[in-house]
């Protein structure tokens, strides 16, 4: 007979912080794309959250870089750019920003690092992910860059970041970061894609170092904590029915899991509930109505811009325009 009290799976303890996140709660979320596989459901969800605006960003080097590049508002000019391919481009920036014309670089990048102070200096959170310890430096200049932008692989040296290296700039730029928000409190986590370019055993090694190098800042620098979205992933959810099909980034099942374990971990009770009257919310405004008769159509209008009102009442802090224009529009 099946004992009933066997566990198949390994959960993981997850020490919950005093602070909580509540739809008051400005949040920026940077790092690698699992930042805004979780920056994205908060948003979905209507919480004020900022997400990657400089792109997508791997290592810990470039990170530090671009924010302390934010913090102390500093501006990209011509001479950060460089030219390849018929486009100008920067190396703190992903592709998206790259265009024939510099001005238009110059231009959408800086208006990305002045939007980001103003909301990062009101800000309650910083989520930052680390996906790997590899970084390219480019040769003509000894910097780390964030986006390699296609250019010859012969122009950069790549080599992996070891712990000290990591410490030693994140505890110089968290002094820095605490001066500009004292009230900001910083999240790390590591993300659980597997960087599989340079083998099983060298993805360890890199996940390994920024391991240790988190465990480091946390032990050492106030108003930091640590989230454990990559032992989720490989102790809770050891099966690759959770994957991918490359069989290294993570499913939707399993990020909306994670989520759920996030929200369990920083949100209070009242936030929940909140929360899941926004998915109702959200759920409506994803349901399509084109199949409907027009009188079914003004119903469902009318019962959701109901709905809406009464949720402007009840969560004033919450800004519903977006949703009673696209209900009023139907």
């Amino acid at each position: 007979m099946c004992n009933m009290g066997i566990s198949f799976r390994t959960e993981i303890d997850i020490q919950k912080p005093v602070y909580k996140i509540d739809y008051s709660s400005q949040a920026m979320f940077i790092g690698s794309c699992f930042s805004d596989h979780i920056g994205g459901e908060l948003k979905r969800l209507k919480f004020p959250v900022l997400l990657n605006p400089f792109g997508v960003l791997y290592n810990p080097a470039s990170i530090a870089s671009v924010l302390k590049m934010l913090i102390g508002e500093k501006r990209i000019g011509k001479n950060d750019l460089i030219f390849h391919d018929h486009k100008w481009h920067s190396f703190l920036l992903h592709g998206s920003f790259s265009h024939p014309k510099a001005e238009v670089v110059i231009e959408k990048g800086n208006k990305a690092l002045a939007e980001s102070y103003a909301f990062l200096k009101k800000a309650s959170y910083l989520f930052v992910t680390f996906g790997t310890a590899w970084v390219f430096n480019y040769k003509k200049t000894g910097n780390i860059v964030s986006n390699c932008h296609k250019i010859p692989a012969v122009d950069f040296e790549r080599y992996r970041l070891d712990v000290s290296q990591i410490v030693d700039q994140w505890n110089e730029f968290l002094i820095a970061l605490h001066q500009f928000n004292p009230n900001l409190k910083i999240v790390f986590t590591i993300s659980p894609v597997r960087h599989m370019k340079d083998g099983a055993h060298e993805n360890q090694l890199s996940k390994a170092t920024l391991f240790l190098a988190t465990h480091q800042l946390n032990a050492q620098v106030n108003n930091t904590s640590y989230f454990p979205s990559y032992e989720i992933v490989h102790d809770e959810l050891r099966d690759y029915r959770f994957y991918a099909p490359d069989m290294v980034h993570v499913a939707d099942v399993a990020v909306k899991y994670i989520f759920e374990k996030f929200a369990n971990t920083f949100f209070n009770d009242k936030t929940i509930r909140c929360k899941n009257e926004m998915l109702q919310l959200v759920k409506a405004l994803e349901h399509r109505v084109e199949g409907n008769t027009r009188q079914n159509i003004e119903l469902f209008k009318e019962s959701m811009l109901k709905k809406i009102r009464v949720f402007e009442e009840k969560y004033t802090e919450i800004d519903f325009q977006f949703e009673k224009n696209y209900f009023e529009m139907l």
